[in-house]
């Protein structure tokens, strides 16, 4: 098969259309597993299921009409992941109705949510129709999206991912006394052992599988990438909401997270979008409209900076050898040479000892000739890391602590900092960390969740 554009093209002749076909749901009294078919004619089909296991017994007392808006809701961002190996123009819905809002919703969501995938494959995604959503409802999938009416438990339902940011919300939830619940997919072991530290109810664990059909099609040749996976996790949050009874979904996604990548075809590119204030607002809006009424999605760590993150996590010792944000090795040790390492590494670096960070971390980065090319992505001397990590200002202040702690100490320079010091602009002028460490961004959290957040900052 030909490679880039050309390639592009060629699969969107072959596969001008893309179906969600339907969904289906096989319950018994304490599980459920949801299956959805996608397909893009004459010959490729996918059939990936997902599975929600210890559901409570007044689950099934939910009528299947909401049920069902959910789980074919689920489907819909499930669809990203097998859409993009065709990349077609089209995509048919015929497993449910959409309004006319809920489709422009839905483009949205595409063209922000998968903008990675479209630069990684040098993509031309602003033409005029490049995607349309096209409903073609079956007449058996009903009249259309209603948002479950009723009240929920007053209960909170929190997504751990086995990351600082999520075992850090944990942490303040638990040390406050707020009931929640940890609410985990494919948990890795890292995740399971935060989950295990919380004084909450035994966690909500759901298992994904993704169809070996889509892989050997990768394989050769067709398209790939990057797809939202945050929200993936706030829909899979709504269902939860309504099979386990809860009223809030709450995630940990920080104020870094609005910072973009690139900039291609005169549109921002941002890996962590469905992480960003933009979706969380635009989702929490979908949620009360067409999913569940009474529902709420927010992130409880949204006006914080990283490295606020990581001032405020130096504060629990007890989860520094449990917690993985390298995406490289999430169960294990730490690789020590990607971004995502070396932006965690940074923005603790000024808060706890090295001797310590050096423990968690197994190696000190800044002894490692393989940081320094990562770093100046990291500070914007190159196009920014595709990872979920600080901003390009946070990483400059981060190295001028790091620096003047070092200073402070009598010690000389590790060569990563010295490479820093010489070659990064403000690398050694501490002045703007004290802002960053100030500050305090939009958020929607709910007045009594804040008093935790800012009792923590105080």
């Amino acid at each position: 098969m030909t490679d880039g554009p050309a390639r592009f093209e060629e699969l969107r002749r072959r596969y001008p259309v893309f179906r969600y076909e339907r969904f289906a749901r096989e319950k018994s009294p304490s599980r459920l597993i949801a299956q959805f078919r996608f397909s893009a004619p004459p010959h490729i089909s996918f059939v990936p299921e997902i599975s929600f296991d210890s559901l409570p017994g007044p689950w099934s007392s939910i009528p299947g009409e909401y049920l069902d808006n959910v789980i074919f809701h689920l489907g819909l961002i499930e669809l990203f992941s097998y859409w993009k190996a065709t990349s077609s123009p089209v995509i048919e819905v015929r497993a449910g109705h959409l309004t006319v809002d809920q489709v422009r919703w839905w483009e949205d969501l595409l063209i922000n949510g998968m903008g990675e995938f479209f630069y990684r494959n040098d993509i031309d995604f602003t033409s005029a129709g490049f995607v349309k959503i096209i409903p073609k409802p079956n007449p058996a999938t009903g009249n259309g999206s209603t948002a479950y009416p009723n009240q929920l438990p007053p209960r909170s339902l929190l997504t751990i991912g086995g990351g600082r940011d999520s075992a850090l919300a944990a942490a303040l939830f638990r040390d406050s006394g707020q009931p929640f619940t940890c609410m985990m997919l494919n948990p890795s072991t890292a995740a399971r052992n935060i989950a295990s530290r919380m004084t909450a109810a035994e966690p909500v664990v759901i298992k994904r599988s993704i169809c070996p059909e889509l892989l050997h099609l990768n394989q050769r040749g067709f398209l790939n990438g990057h797809t939202p996976f945050s929200a993936y996790l706030a829909f899979l949050g709504a269902v939860c909401l309504l099979l386990y009874g809860y009223s809030n979904v709450i995630v940990a996604n920080e104020r870094s997270s609005d910072e973009g990548n690139v900039f291609y075809r005169e549109k921002e590119i941002n890996h962590q979008y469905s992480k960003s204030f933009r979706f969380e607002t635009r989702f929490d809006e979908y949620l009360g409209k067409y999913l569940v009424s009474a529902g709420r999605y927010f992130s409880f760590l949204r006006p914080l900076y990283e490295l606020q993150i990581g001032k405020l996590f130096s504060n629990f010792h007890e989860f520094w050898g449990e917690f993985r944000s390298c995406n490289r090795n999430r169960s294990e040790s730490w690789c020590g040479q990607c971004a995502k390492c070396v932006s965690v590494f940074l923005t603790m670096y000024p808060f706890v000892s090295t001797a310590a960070l050096t423990q968690v971390f197994g190696s000190d980065l800044f002894y490692s000739d393989q940081t320094i090319p990562i770093l100046r992505q990291l500070a914007g001397l190159e196009v920014k890391p595709f990872e979920c990590v600080a901003t390009t200002r946070e990483i400059v202040a981060a190295l001028s602590l790091a620096i003047a702690k070092t200073k402070e100490a009598g010690e000389s320079l590790p060569p990563v900092l010295e490479y820093a010091a010489e070659h990064i602009p403000g690398a050694t002028d501490s002045s703007s960390a004290a802002a960053i460490l100030g500050s305090y961004g939009l958020h929607r959290i709910p007045a009594e969740l804040e008093k935790i957040l800012k009792s923590a900052l105080t």
